[in-house]
């Protein structure tokens, strides 16, 4: 990767349930400077938000018990009952019809990806969107 783009000194929360697809966003990440926090559903995702306060979530929206769409509404109500800023929010999902990039926005993601995505757009659009943030 572009050492431009490399992500170094972000912290990121990745929830996804898929153990390989979990250990490749790790790895990719973790090769571009990211400090991660990967876990495997919903309510570890909302725990490890809250304690390390992230520059970015990157959140599967498929997850068992509760889904991506739970994650991000504790996550908002946690950043505004707190007084912190929102992190960059990534949702990550199979569906492509435009109706769950519509709730995903509505629900408090900036951003909608769909599986699977080539690693280096993941990659650029947080590059990106810390970066925006960070000059905020």
């Amino acid at each position: 990767m572009n050492g431009v783009l490399r992500l170094d000194r972000a912290t990121i929360v990745l929830v996804e349930d898929d153990p390989q697809n979990r250990d490749s966003l790790v790895m990719l990440l973790e090769s571009e400077g990211a400090q991660v926090v990967a876990v495997a559903d919903a309510e570890e995702g909302v725990e490890a938000a809250m304690r390390v306060l992230p520059d970015a979530v990157v959140c599967d929206l498929d997850l068992p018990t509760m889904d991506g769409f739970y994650l991000i509404q504790r996550l908002r109500d946690y950043e505004i009952c707190t007084n912190h800023s929102p992190c960059v929010a990534v949702a990550i999902t199979g569906h492509t019809d435009e109706a769950y990039r519509l709730r995903s926005i509505g629900e408090g993601f900036q951003h909608f990806m769909t599986k699977p995505a080539p690693p280096e757009v993941l990659v650029s659009l947080l590059h990106e969107a810390i970066g925006a943030r960070a000059a905020s």
